[in-house]
């Protein structure tokens, strides 16, 4: 359902047009993370569900995925322009995380 969102979104990755949000940051450290299983999360996980932002009038997409280690994760990114990816939050996933 996702799988031309999600291949434009690995491109800009992979491109390096890629930015964190403060927040994203702050929460990467918070849960031991690093950029790069942020990146590793786009680039091999799945998109499982899109939000509507408000604020940017846009959608947002939930990625599940893993890190680097292969502990699972997921993160929750948006487009940008120019074309690039806003990486918004990022956390660990735990067991009630799944439906």
């Amino acid at each position: 359902m996702y799988e031309e969102v999600l291949q434009q979104m690995r491109r800009a990755v992979e491109a390096g047009r890629v930015r964190l949000t403060g927040h994203a940051l702050d929460e990467l450290e918070e849960d031991g993370l690093l950029v790069a299983d942020a990146l590793h999360c786009i680039l091999t996980g799945e998109i499982v569900e899109d939000q509507y932002d408000q604020r940017y009038r846009q959608m947002k997409y939930v990625f599940y995925g893993d890190t680097v280690k292969g502990d699972e994760m997921g993160l929750i990114a948006r487009w940008d322009h120019p074309p690039g990816v806003v990486v918004i939050t990022v956390y660990r996933l735990r067991i009630d995380d799944y439906d």
